[in-house]
């Protein structure tokens, strides 16, 4: 949907960049409020984006948040407010939901600064959006703090409309969508009135199937059906079953999990581009989980189709393996017509934590880590699956159990167990980041157990030294910034590093007793 108009969104970039001049009894004083509240702001973006697997513009650095580092931090190569006008981010020229869902999170209360006059900013931008037909209103609190969501301004026929009467628009509209998926017609006008009315609905809100949400339009829609499946009887299988689905809550809690006496939401547990995972706890088994939600919303209708597709395989790919070292996962499938994966909650903390706290480590110390990263390793890798996006914030350390785990299978992939390697679809995309395998990222094709001995060797290197492995004074840097290490056990990191894949440890098995050597 795109009623906001370049204008307004106009407005609310020049409304934060330079603020608004308060008439007082004497002066004119000009009122400044950061979008990103209280956080630092690139604290603020993870909140909505995976900086990580969002490109880079600068030719130095391999993703967005680098970048944005190098650019806000290390200096200001960016202007204030700069993201406004990155076409990365969509706020531009991007669909509404991702401008509103922005503006929201600035009044989110972990985000907002209460000391400041986040209020008046408000009330300001709601004025700007209420002209192009939307408003800012209060959805739920948080401790007595009001948290903002989005909705339509001005546009009351969901206001008149008994229950009846939208379980009736709900049948009409899937209907018609059935038509449009299976090569018959429906008019754009159609399409769009009926959107606008469901996501009016508060109830109804959050439960509209993702072909709905994430399609703006009649055609957008029949191409985001045309890339989930080529059969015209499955198209219309899912379209029922989710729009089905949708009158059934009316009246009804929004959580299925919820809905489960024995489940109980605790908290969020973290979000980015691919959704929310939330901590669950069972009060039968007096047992926490995670679960795993994949709801993004800045990705077209092809995207959502495919990462769903790989957010399922995923699942399976967990599924079938079973090690201590590897988090656990318990079942898979779709909440409120979103797919998700509920898995083993582990209470602790990463290993990037862990070294931001100790600082650099021991080569003894370290091997205790990577020890355990091998050992999930060996067991994912002897069952044709590598991981390929192995970094310190994807190995946690579980504190009831005292050892260490690897999680986040997102971007893994099966071996061919035959020759290590097995091509896949055209345009295949590995993000960029300073712990995956440089041979991988030219070529996401590849498939390999040596990628992920790189990522193990970069692991290492972070923490012994605290930095990326990168440049051609890689040894050198290690070398001086670790006076614990000897020659001998710099060269067990730096052939895990070797450029050439030839020349790395050809498997975990190989390097597991070295590794277990240095332990002392």
């Amino acid at each position: 949907m795109k009623r906001i108009t370049e204008i307004t969104k106009r407005d609310v970039y020049e409304l934060f960049r330079d603020g608004y001049i308060e008439e007082g009894f004497v002066i004119e004083e000009r009122v400044a409020y950061p979008y990103y509240g209280r956080l630092k702001e690139i604290e603020f973006l993870e909140r909505l984006y995976d900086l990580e697997k969002m490109g880079s513009k600068d030719p130095r650095y391999s993703n967005a948040k680098e970048d944005i580092i190098q650019n806000t931090i290390n200096n200001n190569g960016y202007p204030y407010c700069w993201v406004f006008q990155d076409n990365r981010f969509g706020l531009n020229k991007g669909p509404d939901e991702i401008f509103l869902r922005f503006i929201c999170e600035i009044f989110h209360p972990l985000v907002r600064n209460e000391k400041k006059q986040w209020k008046s900013f408000l009330n300001k931008v709601n004025n700007l959006i209420k002209e192009d037909g939307y408003e800012l209103y209060i959805k739920e609190y948080i401790s007595g703090r009001e948290v903002y969501d989005y909705r339509l301004y001005g546009v009351d026929v969901a206001d008149k409309m008994d229950k009846n009467a939208i379980r009736d628009l709900i049948d009409e509209f899937k209907s018609d969508l059935i038509a449009k998926a299976t090569n018959g017609d429906m008019l754009e006008k159609d399409y769009k009135r009926c959107r606008d009315i469901l996501m009016q609905i508060p109830e109804l809100k959050t439960h509209i199937p993702t072909f709905i949400k994430s399609n703006h339009s009649a055609n957008d829609f029949r191409r985001y059906m045309q890339a989930y499946n080529q059969h015209y009887a499955d198209r219309r299988s899912l379209i029922n079953t989710e729009m089905d689905n949708l009158a059934s809550y009316l009246n009804e809690d929004s959580d299925q999990f919820m809905q489960m006496k024995e489940y109980t939401k605790q908290e969020e547990l973290g979000s980015g581009g691919f959704g929310t995972v939330f901590k669950y706890y069972n009060t039968c088994l007096d047992m926490d989980f995670a679960v795993k939600i994949y709801d993004p919303v800045f990705v077209s209708a092809e995207e959502q189709s495919e990462g769903e597709k790989r957010f399922f395989r995923e699942a399976k790919m967990l599924f079938s393996l079973n090690n201590t070292h590897i988090a656990r996962i318990y079942d898979a499938g779709r909440m409120e017509g979103k797919p998700y994966i509920k898995m083993e909650y582990i209470k602790g903390y990463t290993v990037e934590e862990l070294r931001n706290r100790e600082g650099n480590m021991s080569f003894p110390r370290s091997a205790i880590v990577i020890s355990d990263i091998l050992v999930g390793l060996k067991h994912a890798h002897e069952r044709g699956v590598i991981h390929r996006d192995l970094k310190p914030s994807n190995v946690i350390f579980s504190e009831s159990e005292k050892m260490f785990k690897i999680i986040d299978f997102g971007v893994s992939a099966f071996l061919d167990t035959e020759n290590h390697t097995q091509l896949t679809k055209t345009g295949e995309h590995i993000a960029g980041g300073g712990f995956i395998d440089p041979i991988l990222q030219q070529n996401p094709k590849i498939r390999d157990v040596r990628c992920d001995i790189y990522s193990v060797g970069a692991i290492w290197y972070f923490l012994l030294c605290g930095r990326v492995p990168s440049g051609s004074d890689m040894r050198e840097y290690l070398e001086k910034s670790n006076s614990q290490i000897t020659p001998t056990d710099i060269d067990i990191v730096m052939k895990c590093l070797s450029s050439s894949i030839e020349n790395r440890y050809h498997s975990c098995e190989e390097l597991l007793p070295i590794v277990k050597n240095a332990m002392g």
